[in-house]
């Protein structure tokens, strides 16, 4: 977008071409005073050219790129319909530029899916951005003059010569001490900002930019008792019905479609539901339109028999169960190394672990079976408290409350919990907290990042139990942002559309409003899942003791492949921008080779870090 200038459009045409991956059915450009529009099509819904964008509305005031899925597209498209808008495509685009034509920007606070659009009003030469609740869907801009520009992917901008590839310290410092990515407005590069979660921006013909937040924190539970209620199970059956619902949704696509499986009870759920709609063994509920519903008939799963990772036996009794074909990869040390720099120039910034590469080759096996959807069991851990760390919330909330016997019960049993216990009961969900592990130590940092600051917020305030905000904190600003990064430049690096049913906002509103206890109690974690799906999920995976997160083995893969990488201890860009000591990245491979035993997150960091920075190529910081 350039106001009273003509736009570049071979540039833009530069820029689009970079997103080949992410539409690699069709592309398209239009060219307006004052902007120039691209985009790269996924076919999922209408793979007619008529669902070709940039698309405009009826009346071509209009003109919309997409990124993304509205699944209650059928149903808001009878209520346009029936307000009078003719509507000529199969496609939830049309929807969006109908829907807006006639609610305005409201129409965002009516779609339930995952989106991030860009809408050109050419009558008022203003441009709207806009993004799912979760930030499911990407969107980066950059200003340069009188210059805006926005695009899906970072690499996309960065086509942009006058944008700066130079590295934002206070992101890599945040990164290399905490392990954490995707927590701020702020990208990993200084010139360029994401377009917040929730959010619409509006861009106006003199280039002010103003933002508007349409969905924010729903009310939170205030009930940290223990002990049933009579009302817990109207909680737990209303949440059955909203992921059956969720799923149901979901499942709306012209292409072929499967889902990624782990074993554990998350993934269960979603493939058991779905297999069961599929079979007539469940109720559609109130959804009316069965006729876009695709079949999933593929299961993709990542096998790693390393002891204590290997759910092969919790996915073969879901296979039984459902009948779904398996799809297996099994990524070894070397297919780590092999695959390592083209995962990090899809992800575009730093990113948490190795786990990243293991579902790399999830997205890539699906792609060989010819899916161009799947669903993914991402968000349950967030919305219904499934990590380990969200006990010390649940009970510091609880002593806070005065619930004594239920606290003290839980830590005769568990008196290592005492002192997380009482720091959460005294200080609440504000504390700085890093759920990716390596603690906050920046001592051994380099000199170029001793002064840089950071870019971390504290936690919204918001009126709920410790363990409510707590959630709400992961669901919006650190945790669950960069994993919705990583399935996405995973899944689009292959051409797949990745599909998040438990981030449903319904679902999700309904967690954070249900009793702390229906999360946590008696030593088990996302009690309301493994309640609502009892009868739907095999009982030997709702019964497991043991969390197995979707972890390779990280520290074997990266002592075995240690000598492959040694090459990035040759002028290290990290060492020269002084981010890291010098002699630090092969010191810390020397210390992988000789280990096989511990995670070396802080080695798996620096080499991160240093494939990004060669791959980016920036200015080296002094």
């Amino acid at each position: 977008m350039t106001p009273n200038d003509r736009v570049n459009e071979e540039l833009v045409h530069g820029m689009v071409s970079m997103l080949e991956h992410r539409g690699p059915d069709a592309r398209g450009f239009k060219s307006l005073p004052g902007i120039t529009l691209g985009q790269r099509r996924l076919s999922i819904l209408d793979a007619t050219p008529r669902g070709n964008q940039p698309m405009p509305s009826e009346d071509g005031r209009y003109w919309l790129v997409h990124n993304g899925e509205i699944y209650n597209f059928l149903e808001l498209r009878d209520e346009l319909t029936a307000r009078g808008h003719t509507l000529r495509t199969g496609t939830d685009t049309e929807v969006i530029l109908a829907a807006f034509s006639e609610w305005g920007v409201d129409c965002v606070r009516r779609l339930n899916g995952i989106w991030a659009f860009a809408l050109w009003d050419a009558e008022r030469q203003r441009l709207l951005l806009a993004r799912d609740r979760f930030g499911i869907k990407p969107l980066y801009y950059a200003v340069h003059g009188t210059t805006f520009a926005f695009a899906s992917e970072l690499k996309a901008l960065l086509a942009m010569p006058e944008i700066s590839r130079e590295p934002e310290p206070a992101a890599v410092r945040d990164y290399l001490v905490d392990g954490i990515v995707d927590h701020s407005d702020q990208t990993s590069y200084r010139g360029i900002a994401r377009v917040p979660a929730a959010h619409v921006i509006e861009v106006s013909p003199r280039g002010e930019i103003s933002r508007t937040r349409y969905w924010g924190p729903p009310g939170l539970t205030t009930e940290a008792s223990f002990g049933a209620q009579p009302t817990d199970e109207e909680y737990v059956e209303e949440f059955r019905e909203l992921l059956i619902d969720a799923v149901a949704l979901q499942l709306r696509a012209d292409v072929p479609m499967g889902m990624c499986l782990s074993g554990g009870v998350d993934s269960s759920s979603i493939t058991c539901i779905a297999t069961a709609l599929r079979n007539g063994e469940l109720s559609r509920g109130r959804l009316g339109h069965a006729e876009r519903d695709a079949a999933p008939h593929f299961a993709f799963f990542a096998e790693f028999r390393d002891a204590g990772i290997d759910e092969r036996p919790h996915v073969d009794t879901v296979v039984d169960r459902t009948g779904i074909d398996l799809r297996i990869t099994a990524p070894d040390a070397n297919d780590f190394a092999d695959a390592l720099e083209s995962v990090v120039a899809h992800q575009d910034e730093p990113f948490g672990s190795a786990s990243v590469v293991a579902q790399y080759y999830v997205m890539r096996l699906a792609r060989e079976a010819g899916v161009k959807v799947v669903l993914d069991g991402q968000g349950a851990d967030e919305i219904l408290a499934g990590y380990l760390p969200f006990i010390g919330p649940r009970l510091g909330g609880a002593l806070r409350a005065l619930h004594l016997g239920g606290v003290a019960a839980y830590l005769r049993r568990k008196p290592r919990l005492i002192p997380s216990t009482l720091r959460y009961a005294l200080l609440g969900p504000r504390r700085r907290t890093s759920w990716l592990g390596g603690g906050s130590d920046d001592s051994w940092l380099g000199e170029g990042l001793h002064k840089s600051g950071t870019l971390w917020i504290q936690p919204e305030q918001v009126e709920g139990t410790v363990l409510a905000q707590a959630l709400w904190y992961q669901i919006t600003t650190a945790g669950l942002t960069s994993l919705l990064r990583y399935l996405d430049r995973n899944s689009m690096a292959f051409g797949i559309e990745a599909r998040v049913p438990f981030l449903d906002h319904r679902l999700v509103e309904l967690s954070l409003r249900m009793p702390d206890r229906l999360k946590v109690e008696n030593g088990r974690r996302k009690v309301a899942l493994l309640r609502a799906m009892e009868g739907i999920v095999p009982q030997s995976i709702l019964d497991r003791q043991d969390k197995v997160a979707f972890a390779p083995p990280q520290g074997r893969w990266l002592s075995q492949s240690s000598e492959r990488l040694r090459w990035l201890t040759s002028h290290s860009r990290s060492e020269e921008a002084g981010f890291v000591p010098r002699d630090a990245l092969r010191d810390a491979l020397d210390l992988a080779a000789a280990d096989e035993t511990g995670t070396h997150a802080r080695l798996w960091r620096m080499i991160n870090l240093e494939l990004w920075l060669r791959q980016s190529n920036p200015a080296v910081v002094s």
